[in-house]
């Protein structure tokens, strides 16, 4: 068997590591790994790593669900006792709640970069494109065609209207040329992202000018593959309970559907990606527009809002900028205070989390970071968050500026980082509402429950109030369901 792994992988023009084909090894069906890997040219990776192997084996056992082979009549037995375990679980895959590590001390930064620069980087030598890269210091010897990998330091417009970023590795650092005008090269850049670059030396030797700049992206063939599950996931973000811009009339005619229309049962869960309730402290003057002055009492109505939500509904509920965790992201769990408010059908997740419901990966985020991408990127803006989220995915990194408006918690491990490549990608902080799609990946901004406010009135923030994003996690069908009018 290993032996036709590797003549199949190197026919294909892939390299291995000796781990990745253990992995391989092991599979129900490792040829039909090998083959999904192959399928894409565009997208397979240079050198085949143990991740890979993982995150393709996922899309196998879902495509196996969906394409049942002929078994005897035990094992289709078995697998309907698999299938029956799966059915209607949720499991919080990871997240930061108990594992914070952090003191805010240099050396704390100094791990959080490392690693962001480390994960990111291995995500980038598996691009075809980029084989062969070269550290910096390396590069600036050698003196001809190069790539390289780096994090932007800094990022400057040259009189010209030419863009010159510095980009540093581990250990040295480099000015990047992009020509104005590049037609490869048409993207802002963030500062703190990882970048590969294709260039070559300015005949001083001085700069690179790039001739390509490559981000780790993910891989198009992200795709949901239908697995016979009839189950929805309904998206509720934002609810803002306290604030005297809370509709509650909107949110009694979502609970009647929920509880009265016949599509509505097929509703097993929820999640609920921040802003549970409207905090305290948040902004200016927000004392003046609270009708619920104490945050657990805030949490209190919480609970008896959610009350009347199916009990066949499991709640999944994590923390925004506005509820009672640290400002600073990745941001833990409620706090078992807050928690023992709730039923025992409500589930609490940090923020971001990665979940797994019946067998669909959700990396599920607050959002925060959108206000930094909207002011650093110019085509972006509050209107479109989902275009914010795919530059999100490019990038590998939920909120890679560090010292703007997002604040990050130094933790030796950066948990901003995507480094699992999920079936949904979900958002809810600036109130608006879309479903769309990238390189398979289903996107969601899960709206609000909160009128305009007089300091997003200042903002020019318009709300997208009362629908809710759906999905149905055995087609991937999304849907808004409306109930604003």
């Amino acid at each position: 068997m290993k032996k036709r792994i590797l003549e199949l992988l190197t026919e294909g023009g892939i390299l291995v590591d000796p781990a990745a084909v253990n992995l391989l090894c092991t599979l129900p069906d490792p040829i039909g790994c090998v083959k999904h890997i192959l399928k894409d040219p565009d997208n397979r990776p240079l050198i085949l790593s143990k991740e890979d192997v993982e995150q393709y084996a996922h899309c196998v056992s879902e495509k196996t669900i969906a394409e049942p082979r002929k078994v005897s009549e035990p094992k289709k037995k078995t697998a309907a006792v698999e299938t029956t375990v799966k059915k209607h679980e949720v499991i919080v895959v990871r997240d930061i709640t108990g594992d914070s590590t952090c003191v805010g001390n240099v050396i704390d930064f100094a791990k959080l970069f490392n690693d962001r620069y480390s994960t990111i980087r291995k995500m980038l030598y598996r691009r075809r494109e980029l084989a062969g890269i070269v550290s910096i210091s390396r590069a600036k010897k050698v003196q001809r065609d190069i790539k390289i990998v780096g994090m932007v330091n800094e990022i400057r417009t040259t009189k010209n209207g030419h863009t010159l970023l510095e980009i540093e590795d581990e250990a040295d650092k480099i000015q990047i040329l992009i020509m104005k005008g590049s037609r490869k090269i048409k993207e802002a850049f963030l500062k703190d992202e990882v970048v590969g670059v294709i260039g070559s030396f300015s005949k001083d030797g001085e700069i690179i000018i790039a001739k390509e700049i490559i981000r780790p992206d993910v891989p198009m063939n992200s795709a949901m593959i239908p697995n016979g599950s009839d189950s929805v996931v309904a998206f509720v973000s934002d609810i803002h309970v306290g604030s005297d811009t809370f509709l509650p009339e909107k949110w009694n005619r979502f609970l009647e559907w929920l509880n009265k229309d016949p599509s509505a049962k097929k509703i097993r869960y929820m999640v609920m990606p921040g802003d549970l309730v409207d905090g305290i402290g948040i902004y200016p003057g927000q004392e003046d527009e609270l009708l619920i002055e104490d945050v657990f009492a805030q949490y209190e109505a919480l609970s008896k809002l959610i009350e009347p939500i199916p009990d066949w509904i499991k709640i999944v509920m994590m923390p925004g900028n506005h509820d009672a965790v640290r400002l600073a992201e990745p941001q833990p769990a409620l706090s078992k205070e807050i928690q023992n408010i709730f039923d025992s059908r409500v589930m609490f997740a940090g923020n971001p989390c990665y979940l797994e419901i019946e067998g669909r990966s959700i990396l599920a985020y607050h959002g925060r970071s959108m206000d930094d991408f909207i002011a650093s990127v110019p085509s972006l803006s509050y209107s479109a968050p989902l275009d914010a989220m795919k530059e999100m995915l490019k990038r590998r990194h939920l909120a890679p500026v560090y010292g703007e408006r997002t604040a990050i918690a130094p933790e030796q491990k950066d948990y901003m980082i995507i480094d699992r490549v999920p079936n949904i990608f979900v958002t809810g902080h600036v109130h608006s509402c879309g479903v769309s799609e990238y390189r398979g990946i289903k996107l969601i901004n899960a709206s609000t429950w909160q009128s305009q406010t007089e300091f997003q009135r200042m903002h020019n923030v318009v709300p997208d109030p009362a629908r809710v994003p759906m999905i149905n996690l055995g087609t991937g069908e999304s849907w808004i369901e409306d109930f604003s009018y």
